[in-house]
């Protein structure tokens, strides 16, 4: 009896474990209004008056031009996009000049 608890136990502590390393926050699906350079650091806008300003990472951080290159081709077309943050409690609705995005997704 107690290696079946035992073992329910270990089953659901590898759950959690498991289901943690996918924890991450997107974004609401939206257009791209401004981008911007600012020293190392690359920053968006999908508000339309510009008063909320996400990073999208560092250009010295592996992928950050990738996802820029993705950003900047969507605003471009005027297609929407989804920024995803590794932190499942990432506050999409304030600005955010600390945490880089770990994922765009791109919307045709």
């Amino acid at each position: 009896m107690k290696l079946v608890k035992l073992v329910k136990l270990v089953s659901l502590l590898s759950l959690l474990v498991a289901s943690s390393s996918y924890a991450r926050t997107s974004c609401p699906k939206d257009k791209i209004v401004h981008l911007q350079i600012e020293s190392n650091h690359v920053l968006y806008s999908q508000d339309v008056n510009g008063k909320l300003w996400r990073r999208l990472g560092s250009l010295s951080e592996p992928g950050t031009r990738e996802r820029y290159s993705a950003l900047l081709a969507a605003q471009m077309s005027g297609k929407e996009v989804v920024v995803a943050y590794s932190d499942n409690a990432y506050d999409c609705s304030l600005t955010n000049y600390k945490v880089s995005a770990y994922l765009v997704r791109t919307f045709n």
